[in-house]
């Protein structure tokens, strides 16, 4: 076995580990194993991006064995059970009125009318009492999958499936990008990534699922698979919104208007009485609160409704200047600006985070990597809030670190984007000298 073969065994055995203890162990979020195992799937993942960072090439023996790996850390995790206070539970519920007849932005689970549709579980979820904040494009993956079969681990599955779809594509995306495919490993080992969907599987996978085909297919310059890919993305979760600037004058009117009437046609479907289904949004940004410092400030500013138009609007100059300044083939040009508005939302749970996991494969969205190791410690409220009675609230400690090691990361990276120029310039001024004293001798 060569080095980089041993080494990945190596890494892959650590992580894989990682994986089994909190599958066997079912150690709950925030606990002090949940976070040995996190730390040691993180030193797992950079060990093998650091050891990988000067290829060019690997093997197809080397990449098939690291995407088999890939695949081996998320089995253990899909076998659980699913507890009653995962969203799954409100995924499956939310799928199952809808084939009962009603409509989930309408209704809410404590519900008389709906007591029919509950389960032992369904009962006992956290939100009961809640309007639905999932998009049209959510509703109807739960609907299609209850109808596939009514249950959670049905649920698990799909959503795992829909992160083994996104490995897919980012793998055949890389090489028309120009980029190695060992990269494949920065998207299918991000212990987020593995943690957030295998384990807990949110709908933020079909959203990277939609987000990444929009950026592949835009790529292969098959805009109108493009434009509604992005709609069912935005129709998932709104954060993609914000990189509507990236297609300007790339998709033809036609496949715009395609994909606008795609997007009309999901919402006026839960439409009720004139009454768009946006669900618990306007909620959400008026009264919830966690993980979000820059909303905080700038609502205590102006109001919550000018913080979430200011993360918004932040989003779409940042994709903007990228559309001006990138190529749509630049994964940065997609992962910023996603990065940028959600840096500004009210509520950033870890998983969230997913949106832009699958560009995480150049040195400038190195930060943002970054900012998936640091956003796990905020798992510590769980265990806080259920165990001690403490308020839903990251404790100021973790929230430091949480932001300040990504942004020291970007301050790091701009500065050797300024410097890197200077320092070529000199490597060449010096190659020309050298090169002139051979000529003369």
């Amino acid at each position: 076995m060569n080095p980089l073969s041993a080494w990945l065994a190596a890494t892959g055995a650590l992580l894989l580990v990682a994986s089994i203890v909190v599958a066997v162990t079912q150690a709950p979020l925030g606990s002090a194993l949940f976070f040995i195992c996190a730390g040691s799937a993180f030193a797992a993942y950079a060990g093998i991006l650091i050891r990988l960072r000067n290829e060019t090439v690997v093997s197809h023996r080397f990449l098939t064995a690291a995407i088999m790996l890939s695949v081996a850390f998320r089995v253990p995790l899909v076998v659980p059970p699913v507890n009653f206070d995962s969203d799954m539970v409100r995924y499956v519920w939310d799928g199952r009125v809808q084939l009962r007849g009603y409509n989930p932005y309408q209704v809410v689970p404590a519900d008389p009318v709906v007591s029919d549709t509950h389960t032992d579980d369904t009962r006992r979820m956290p939100s009961l009492r809640a309007g639905t904040p999932y998009p049209p494009a959510a509703q109807l993956f739960f609907r299609l999958v209850v109808w596939i079969h009514d249950s959670t681990r049905t649920m698990k599955i799909a959503l795992a499936l829909c992160d083994l779809l996104t490995i897919l594509i980012v793998w055949r995306w890389l090489p028309l990008i120009g980029r190695p495919q060992w990269l494949l490993i920065a998207y299918a080992w991000n212990p987020l990534v593995v943690l957030e969907i295998a384990h807990s599987a949110h709908i933020d996978a079909l959203g990277a699922l939609w987000i990444a085909a929009s950026a592949y297919w835009l790529t292969r310059r098959q805009t109108a698979l493009a434009a509604i890919a992005f709609v069912l993305a935005v129709a998932t979760k709104l954060l993609p919104i914000v990189l509507l600037p990236l297609f300007w004058r790339r998709i033809r009117l036609r496949d715009a208007a395609g994909a606008s009437i795609l997007f009309a046609l999901l919402y006026l479907a839960y439409t009720h009485h004139g009454i768009l289904p946006f669900g618990a949004v306007p909620s959400v940004v008026a009264h919830i609160r966690f993980n979000g410092p820059l909303f905080r400030l700038v609502a205590g500013l102006g109001t919550p409704q000018i913080a979430a138009a200011s993360a918004v609007g932040t989003g779409l100059l940042t994709a903007a200047w990228c559309r001006w300044k990138l190529g749509s083939d630049d994964p940065a040009s997609w992962a910023w600006p996603m990065a940028i508005a959600l840096a500004g939302a009210p509520v950033i749970y870890p998983w969230y985070l997913l949106y832009f996991t699958p560009f995480l494969v150049t040195v400038t969205t190195v930060p943002l990597a970054a900012w998936t190791v640091t956003v796990i410690p905020t798992y510590i409220v769980w265990r806080l809030a259920y165990d001690h009675g403490a308020p839903w609230v990251v404790p100021v400690s973790v929230l430091r670190w949480e932001y300040a090691i990504p942004i020291v990361a970007g301050a790091l990276v701009l500065g050797r984007s300024f410097i890197a120029p200077f320092v070529n310039g000199r490597g060449l001024a010096r190659s020309r000298v050298e090169a002139s004293e051979q000529e003369r001798r």
